[in-house]
């Protein structure tokens, strides 16, 4: 039975140190595509905002002409 665990689970195999160093690159992979993705979030964010603020300086400007136009 505990040969099945061996052969299935390669991990078995390594030393312990060699384990800890592969879970250390795991980490430091997570943490730098999290620092990825929260980078990718504030540039989108940043292009929402300046689509926002075009379009309601557009709307102020129509609104600003519409209003100065003389009622006939």
């Amino acid at each position: 039975m505990a040969d099945k665990v061996t052969d299935r689970n390669q991990i078995f195999s390594k030393p312990l140190p060699e384990i800890l160093d592969d879970i250390q690159e795991a980490a430091a992979d997570a943490r730098q595509a999290a620092e990825d993705a929260r980078h990718a979030g504030e540039k989108a964010a940043e292009e929402v905002m300046k689509r926002l603020r075009k379009l309601f300086l557009k709307m102020a400007k129509d609104i600003t002409e519409a209003l100065d136009e003389p009622k006939s």
